[in-house]
């Protein structure tokens, strides 16, 4: 596994602005563990015409396949933050899913810090806030064949990849280091937030309701949790209620 960083430029983590377009505002979207800005692919059609939807393409997937991979979540979070700074000259907010939760706080709790624009909203989903303590054991550091058992179980990679070698071997580094990175995170207590947090778990959670209500304490601006239907990728299965608290959410500030 290649472990060397190098800081990465904006516009890997980003596309630039369609040209001509004028959204009021721009909603950088964050994936899961293993993910990449594919999972966000047609939200742009799920969502108002106002809303400029930003897949963030972390490294070593997708256009990024030959970045090296990175293995702490801090490390993310400083080049995603930098990435979005020259963006957020107009109303953002933030939405990340499992990982990518705690990625999208991590951005958001920087932009506060560095005093740049604070986002509008930050929408975590699937992830529950930092002070609870995790439900699972690690598994990043397994061997291959059990980390990849535990994985499948979390029913978030298609069994069909399984039918894939070639595949197997191209996405367990990326699941290695993104488990690594947020097994191994533990931030210490900050302030909190002056924006507005939209909490989501699954129904069949084992503690999706409890993962929601946890990020109720992280912010003054405002705070409204739901739980949709689904295991803890609802937002894969049947979308329709999601894309509904979201509409309606993001339209608070259109």
């Amino acid at each position: 596994m290649n472990r060397e960083w190098t800081p990465a430029p904006g516009g890997a983590w980003v596309d630039a602005a369609p040209a001509g377009r004028h959204a009021a505002l721009r909603l950088f979207c964050f994936p899961y563990a293993g993910g990449g800005a594919a999972v966000f692919r047609g939200w742009e059609e799920r969502l108002p015409a106002e809303v400029d939807v930003r897949p963030m393409h972390p490294p070593g997937r997708g256009r990024r396949f030959h970045d090296a991979l990175r293995y702490r979540l801090d490390q993310l979070a400083d080049e995603a933050t930098d990435a979005i700074a020259p963006l957020l000259d107009r109303p953002y907010a933030l939405f990340g899913h499992s990982m990518g939760a705690s990625l999208a706080f991590e951005v958001a709790q920087r932009a506060q810090a560095r005093g740049l624009p604070s986002p509008s909203c930050l929408i975590v989903s699937g992830r529950a806030a930092p002070h609870l303590p995790a439900r699972d054991r690690p598994i990043h550091a397994l061997p291959d064949e059990q980390f990849l058992d535990e994985v499948m179980r979390m029913n978030g990679t298609p069994a069909e990849v399984l039918e894939h070698p070639e595949l197997v071997q191209i996405i367990l580094p990326v699941l290695h280091a993104d488990f690594e990175a947020i097994e191994t995170y533990h931030p210490e207590p900050r302030p909190p937030l002056s924006c507005r947090i939209l909490a989501l778990g699954g129904s069949e959670e084992v503690r999706g309701a409890e993962a929601a209500a946890s990020w109720r304490g992280y912010t003054t601006g405002g705070f409204r949790g739901e739980i949709l239907p689904g295991d803890h990728f609802f937002l894969n299965g049947k979308p329709d209620s999601l894309f509904a608290i979201l509409n309606e959410e993001l339209g608070r500030f259109l």
